[in-house]
């Protein structure tokens, strides 16, 4: 019988095992208050983003990933 698979399992870091990030990066410029408090950065979820990678943060390894599309959503494939 075949092992089941959990869909919120991490997926470990062929280097050292540690579980993998996915990144995105988005530049925004920080904006002061009148009091010269930080503002708060809104919700960025829908904004483009300059820069996107996975990575472990144990390590620092950055394997290679590309995009595909299932019919309900895009998934990350790690091209090891």
């Amino acid at each position: 019988m075949p092992e089941e698979v959990n869909p919120l399992a991490v997926v470990p870091c062929p280097k050292c095992g540690e579980p993998l990030w996915f990144y995105r990066i988005y530049q925004v410029d920080l904006m002061l208050d009148r009091e010269g408090d930080p503002i708060e950065i809104g919700d960025i979820a829908d904004d483009p983003w300059d820069h996107e990678e996975v990575a472990c943060p144990s390590c620092g390894h950055k394997p290679k990933y590309h995009w595909e599309e299932t019919g309900l959503g895009h998934i990350i494939i790690l091209n090891v």
